[in-house]
């Protein structure tokens, strides 16, 4: 029982600071999330965008000592050349894209050397974060300060201290 009764306290304690700052951090979490979108985006409005075929996944060894893998696709240039490339800043301890899969990739113009693999998440990855865990910091801080606002309202009607 005094366990309880010290989660009580703890909970009454946490929720007024929580219910004040959580809404503030969730909505710097937005601004930050629409930050990173925009960036994203007007990225991927100077590249070249191209659908290419994942031919096969390279396996190395990283600096630990594991196997990761590295999608390596083909890709037509514009004036027909086929070039066979590994994509770059993309390994991983898993075959994201198996052979055959057709994937969008990014590069410079006049410079496919540079080409990125160009999915949704692998594109907007920290944009897609900062916006879902801005959204639920928010909604909970608002939750939070609706919670507070009852349990003052219920103390106040019954002239009691308020239950959490």
């Amino acid at each position: 029982m005094k366990f309880l009764g010290w989660l009580r306290s703890s909970y009454a304690q946490a929720v007024p600071p929580l219910a004040a700052r959580l809404p503030w951090v969730g909505l710097l979490l937005l601004a930050v999330s629409a930050g990173f979108g925009l960036h994203s985006w007007s990225f991927s409005r100077s590249r070249v965008r191209q659908v290419v075929t994942i031919t096969e996944n390279v396996a190395t060894l990283n600096r630990q000592g594991e196997v990761v893998y590295t999608p390596r696709f083909r890709l037509r240039l514009p004036d027909g050349e086929l070039l066979t490339m590994e994509a770059v800043n993309n390994r991983s301890h898993e075959i994201a894209f198996p052979a055959g899969e057709r994937v969008p990739v990014l590069y410079p113009s006049g410079d496919p050397q540079g080409a990125i693999l160009a999915t949704v998440w692998l594109s907007y990855r920290g944009a897609i974060v900062c916006g879902v865990l801005g959204a639920a910091l928010f909604d909970l801080g608002w939750v939070l300060r609706l919670k507070l606002q009852r349990a003052k309202t219920f103390a106040a009607d019954t002239g009691g201290a308020a239950a959490g």
